[in-house]
């Protein structure tokens, strides 16, 4: 049986959700009691999210879930829609998850989808993992271990065959698609965040925009890996040294720099990132080494110094119209957008503009 796909949470009723559950493989369980409790805005940038508390009348399993719905904010779920972030998340958990043996996740009991509708859902287990200050950043222990995580998910993955048709990647179609919508929102993000962009900066991510289609063109050549393309500390589980990747909405076949690039410089503070990157860079280097796969550190440094000129890009094009319509949450997106483009300065980003054609 396929059961519909809720479109808000009004939906999720005790019927669906322990039909969603003997869907997903809890075949012999029956709910007495469900409780849909939505999570603060600042949860999810562009997925609404809920914890559900259950009991059971039969059968036996977690007392509380995850459940992840396309966001209700106009302005989230444009972003979520240009992306297909909503469909990529539930063929991640449906394809990938299986196989990603090497990586924690969280478990899925439910990945469902109706693209007539545009509905998607997914209900994932809830984890409670260590506290975090997203303003003050990571710590050098849990950028360690976020770290470590990175450079097994990427050598599971690194320069190997392509064998999902719905997941996009640079030696597909790359991300050239995106240069009309940098090009139209870039002016706008650096009009509202100009406070925090160091000069010159601004100026080169606009230099940049009409450049991402050659850029995305060479960086298929590069060794390419499935990135989460969005791994920054909100969507990381910390438990101890145990690092759990949530939010697989925008994961791609790209270069692994673009995921270490996006952690660093936007999860450490300023501080924290300067004295700390270059030996970070070395670890996650090093922790592929131990697999078998070693990387030319110089090549790797150009790499990482590309994917970060693309972070201001993305970022920029993604938040140049978002208003989250929450304080802390924007907050959080100004503090990041800070921490990127002042890497960008410090790392002076700019000089690839010189030589790019």
């Amino acid at each position: 049986m396929t059961i519909a796909v809720p479109a808000t949470f009004s939906d999720v009723t005790p019927a669906w959700f322990q039909d969603a559950l003997r869907e997903g493989g809890m075949a012999g369980v029956e709910l007495a009691s469900v409780s849909v409790e939505p999570m603060p805005p600042s949860k999810g940038l562009i997925g609404d999210l809920a914890t559900v508390h259950v009991t059971y009348h039969s059968g036996s399993g977690p007392d509380a879930f995850v459940i992840k719905l396309p966001a209700a904010n106009p302005g989230s779920r444009q972003i979520g829609d240009m992306l297909h972030a909503y469909a990529r998340e539930v063929a991640f958990y449906r394809d990938v998850a299986p196989q990603a043996t090497t990586t924690q996740l969280a478990k899925c009991f439910y990945a469902g989808a109706d693209e007539q509708q545009h509905r998607w859902a997914v209900i994932l287990e809830a984890i409670d993992g260590d506290e975090f200050d997203v303003m003050a950043g990571a710590t050098i222990a849990q950028a360690a271990a976020a770290v470590d995580a990175l450079a097994d998910f990427h050598a599971r993955w690194w320069d190997a065959d392509a064998p999902f048709e719905w997941m996009p990647g640079f030696d597909v179609i790359g991300v050239g698609g995106l240069q009309p919508h940098w090009l139209a929102n870039l002016p706008t993000f650096v009009e509202r965040y100009h406070s925090v962009l160091p000069s010159p900066t601004a100026d080169w991510v606009l230099a940049f925009a009409p450049r991402l289609s050659a850029w995305s063109a060479r960086a298929a050549r590069e060794p390419l890996t499935m990135v989460h393309s969005d791994y920054r500390i909100d969507n990381l589980l910390f438990q101890g040294d145990r690092v759990t990747m949530i939010d697989w909405q925008t994961a791609m076949r790209a270069p692994a720099a673009m995921d270490l690039s996006c952690f660093i410089t936007t999860s450490l503070s300023v501080v924290n990132r300067r004295a700390n990157e270059a030996s970070l860079i070395d670890r996650y280097l090093a922790r592929l080494a131990m697999t078998g796969i070693v990387v030319d550190r110089s090549w790797f440094d150009q790499s990482y110094d590309e994917n970060v000129l693309w972070w201001m890009g993305q970022f920029g094009n993604n938040l140049s119209h978002l208003d989250p319509g929450d304080d802390q949450t924007q907050a959080a997106l100004t503090t990041m957008v800070e921490r990127v483009y002042t890497a960008a300065l410090d790392r002076n980003i700019g000089r690839l503009l010189e030589s790019s054609d």
